[in-house]
């Protein structure tokens, strides 16, 4: 795995200087972290290129690639939901990559939708862009803060005034940041059933 963060960039965006102990933490924070946007976003730019026989639904004559941008596609093979359905191999009149920087792939003819594709294709998605490596770091920061300030037991601020106390808790320890959540919405797979 490959993430899109690291202790290094976890700790600049903290501002503090991490212990050892820390910053091996920090690591599989970023490890974890990288692994949600992979859910979050339905795609990943830690695979490696080519990709071989990528399942998929298709829907109704499409089929929507999890890496892009797509550079080629070298094999479509398409088959029936059912169990042990034999898989077809398509000749490439039978196929057509409608939109390679979105990875779009359209299957001429006879698919439908609920029919299932494998796709081989290679991409040029190895990096993950600059805002969502930001992103990794802000959400693994948030989970390592909790640990920086154990004490605190998750109190962002204490304001005693005369009469009252304000007390503000910070966001629990499996909580996003909005402003990371901001900038993967962006990339996350639409599906068009």
């Amino acid at each position: 795995m490959v993430s899109y963060t690291d202790a290094s960039q976890i700790a600049n965006y903290l501002g503090v200087t991490l212990t050892g102990a820390q910053q091996t933490q920090a690591g599989v924070l970023a490890d974890a972290a990288t692994a949600w946007i992979d859910r979050y976003t339905g795609r990943s730019w830690q695979a490696t290129s080519p990709v071989t026989d990528e399942l998929h639904t298709v829907q109704g004559d499409t089929v929507y690639l999890n890496r892009r941008p797509v550079l080629a596609v070298s094999a479509v093979k398409t088959r029936a939901v059912y169990a042990d359905a034999p898989l077809t191999t398509l000749a490439v009149s039978e196929w057509e990559l409608l939109d390679a920087p979105n990875g779009v792939l359209r299957i001429l003819g006879w698919a439908g939708t609920g029919s299932l594709a494998t796709v081989t294709y290679t991409h040029s998605a190895t990096d993950a862009p600059d805002d969502v490596q930001l992103a990794a770091a802000m959400i693994a920061a948030s989970w390592l803060s909790q640990t920086l300030r154990p004490s605190t037991d998750g109190i962002e601020s204490l304001a005693v005034g005369q009469n009252d106390i304000a007390i503000k808790f910070s966001a629990s320890r499996g909580n996003v940041p909005k402003e990371a959540l901001s900038i993967l919405a962006g990339y996350r797979s639409i599906v068009i059933a």
